[in-house]
């Protein structure tokens, strides 16, 4: 699309902080602002322009991505100055073309712009969030800060378009390349020219010597058989030269080659040799786990004899609701399936406790503490905020006063307390909503919630480097499952995946109804088939909708929209079966395949990357050596330092307690 500068966009993006520049701009610095990366249209080169925040934006629907998307429709072209290549330029925009005068009482509009071709550039280079433009002399040319995604989306494209090369010696820095004839290597060979290809002068020993051996039949007489194919040899020569010449192998992301290849009439025919998917075989659901079932799995003593039976039904079918609350406790880990049933009491009454040993801790904080203590002061009030309206129309939740709200802010509080390097951050409530609802014991509702947690701890990391993981894992597997949808995706700058970040982020709480969440997050909680089968559930909904994002033509913001619009309208049953076929397919593919390939596949289905208790975000051995080395002091306390701490901790209640009457 061209813009009003005379650009065409190949990437904008909103809430750009200027950090430094030229002198000129200091009036400028730490504004926000847009960032635009594409081609000039007059010179064919590759610009970046950086101007304030006035340009008429569309907010994207998805609070969790943070993108802001070109309106189409409210931009129009219009005639604008030649661009002169300069390092940094003030664009002065007119309505008319420069030959003209303005009207009288109409001056030209000026916008402070700071634009700057790729090829004045040396490199770029990114810390953080902050990316750096380098002159050719290595000089800071201006630096901007990236507020509301990561740099690493703009990198991506530039490596795509092969306007950056990463270097080999430098971390973090790339290269800028900008070749006016690069753009034809992006496009498919249906767009290009291939009369002028073929017309470039080269050496052609071996065509020329086809050539020869095409006119023997001239000189000699060959006489075929009637039954072969009667096609004229300049015809067929033609396409041997036009298929040598233009045969082009790029080799695939996951290992394979894709080869294009003209044909005789002129069409682009593109052939993908990545590997051949095995069969989806049908699957049905099965029947729930029922109360007889689980009757017949429990033991004397109370403990469950055969766990990974259970696992496997609830995997089939989910769980009947009278049974579910039961469950639900061993799955999230507050009862072990081992315990017998003395076991299973003393170690709920030891958690429930514990529970509110820790609520204590925040409801005995002073006003002045608080006042004094920032992180914990916005996390409270962050959950209040949150708690106000999470499923405020289910019964449970519904009306003003209601007590289960204010367990559902106690929960949450609590959980600041027994997890302050996490605290709350959004989505935490939707998670802990349907699980209060059904357990309704405040205690044991929270330890349910710290093992959901333990399972989706990285969703929550500040730096959204689990979340970011999740949507690359998500697009090897689609890239493989789909190369069609995957194709149209990237065609549409789609790729990235961005328009599934809340279902990962929440475990897709918002886009089925309360009862089929229940099914659904069970059914994960298991770790059956894979610990990333969340993943294929993503990719079941997104094959679903294949042909209303191709047939419709969708762009990403059309996508985005049609995501959001699927809350509510999923068929859990049909999901289910879908994710697990293609599971089923890719793991026969793989079986069938070398060892040697497909690497990330194999991780993301749980070959490499073994988790005992088959949730998606455990801490590995290499986190665990990473761990603080306070943490050995407090997990190694002598039966003597405990009874200390514990005498200490009664004598603190009880004066508190004494101050409190007297």
């Amino acid at each position: 699309m061209d813009n009003e500068s005379g650009m065409e966009e190949k990437f904008i993006q909103n809430g750009v902080l200027l950090k430094k520049a030229n002198a000129s701009y200091i009036s400028a610095l730490n504004a926000e602002g847009i960032l635009t990366f594409g081609k000039c249209t007059k010179t064919n080169l590759h610009v970046f322009e950086w101007k304030p925040e006035t340009c008429e934006i569309t907010d994207s629907e998805s609070l969790e991505s943070g993108w802001s998307l070109v309106d189409p429709i409210s931009r129009q072209p219009s005639p604008q100055q030649p661009v002169q290549p300069a390092t940094i330029a003030t664009s002065t925009i007119v309505e008319r073309a420069t030959s003209e005068e303005p009207p009288a009482g109409i001056t030209p509009k000026t916008k402070l712009t700071i634009r700057v071709f790729l090829r004045d550039l040396r490199g770029l280079e990114t810390h953080k969030d902050e990316l750096r433009f380098y002159n050719h002399d290595h000089t800071v040319h201006s630096v901007y800060l990236f507020r509301q995604t990561s740099t690493s989306v703009l990198l991506q494209l530039l490596e795509r378009f092969r306007c950056v090369r990463k270097s080999t010696h430098r971390k973090n820095f790339y290269r800028c390349i900008d070749d006016p004839d690069q753009d034809k290597l992006q496009k498919s060979f249906s767009e290009l020219n291939i009369a002028d290809i073929r017309a470039r002068p080269r050496p052609r020993p071996y065509m020329d010597m086809l050539s020869k051996l095409a006119n023997v039949q001239q000189i000699l007489p060959i006489h075929r058989p009637a039954s072969q194919s009667t096609i004229p040899s300049e015809l067929r020569l033609s396409n041997l030269n036009a298929s040598i010449e233009v045969d082009s192998s790029n080799e695939h992301p996951d290992g394979g080659q894709t080869t294009t290849s003209v044909t005789a009439n002129g069409v682009s025919e593109t052939v993908t040799n990545t590997k051949k998917l095995a069969p989806r075989s049908p699957v049905h659901r099965g029947l729930p786990l029922d109360a007889g079932t689980w009757e017949d799995v429990k033991c004397p003593n109370g403990s469950i004899s055969d766990p990974e039976r259970v696992k496997e039904i609830i995997f089939r079918g989910g769980i009947k609701p009278d049974i579910r609350a039961e469950v639900w406790k061993y799955l999230l880990g507050l009862d072990v399936w081992e315990h017998t049933t003395q076991q299973r009491e003393e170690r709920r009454a030891h958690k429930t406790q514990e529970y509110f040993q820790m609520k204590f801790q925040w409801l005995s904080i002073t006003p002045t503490q608080e006042h004094n203590f920032t992180g914990y002061r916005e996390r409270k009030c962050q959950i209040e905020k949150d708690v106000k309206r999470t499923d405020r129309t289910y019964e449970f939740f519904a009306g003003d006063d209601n007590p289960n709200l204010a367990k559902l802010q106690d929960i949450l509080m609590t959980y600041v307390m027994y997890n302050f390097d996490l605290g709350y951050v959004q989505g935490m409530s939707d998670l802990l909503a349907p699980i209060l609802s059904l357990v309704q014991n405040e205690a044991e509702s929270f330890w349910c919630f710290v093992g959901f947690m333990h399972k989706v701890f990285a969703n929550f990391d500040i730096d959204q480097k689990g979340m970011k993981q999740q949507l690359e894992n998500l697009r090897v597997l689609l890239a493989f499952v789909n190369e069609r949808l995957f194709n149209y995706m990237r065609e549409n700058q789609s790729e990235n995946m961005y328009f599934c970040f809340r279902w990962l982020l929440v475990w897709f709480k918002r886009e089925f109804s309360n009862s089929d969440i229940m099914q659904l997050w069970e059914v994960l909680w298991t770790g059956l088939p894979c610990p990333n089968f969340h993943l294929f559930v993503c990719v079941a909904i997104l094959d679903q909708e294949m042909d209303v994002f191709i047939d419709g033509q969708f762009s990403f913001t059309e996508i985005l929209k049609h995501v959001n619009e699927l809350s509510g309208n999923l068929n859990l049953v049909a999901v289910l079966e879908q994710a697990e076929s293609i599971y089923l397919q890719v793991k026969q593919t793989l079986e069938e395949s070398s060892k040697e390939q497909y690497h990330e596949l194999r991780k993301i289905i749980g070959e490499q990357l073994a988790n005992s208790d088959g949730g998606t975000t455990g801490n590995t051995d290499e986190d665990e050596d990473d761990d603080d080395s306070c943490m050995s002091i407090v997990n190694e306390r002598s039966p003597e330092e405990k009874e200390i701490l514990q005498r200490k901790l009664d004598e603190a209640c009880d004066l508190s307690l004494s101050y409190m009457f007297f």
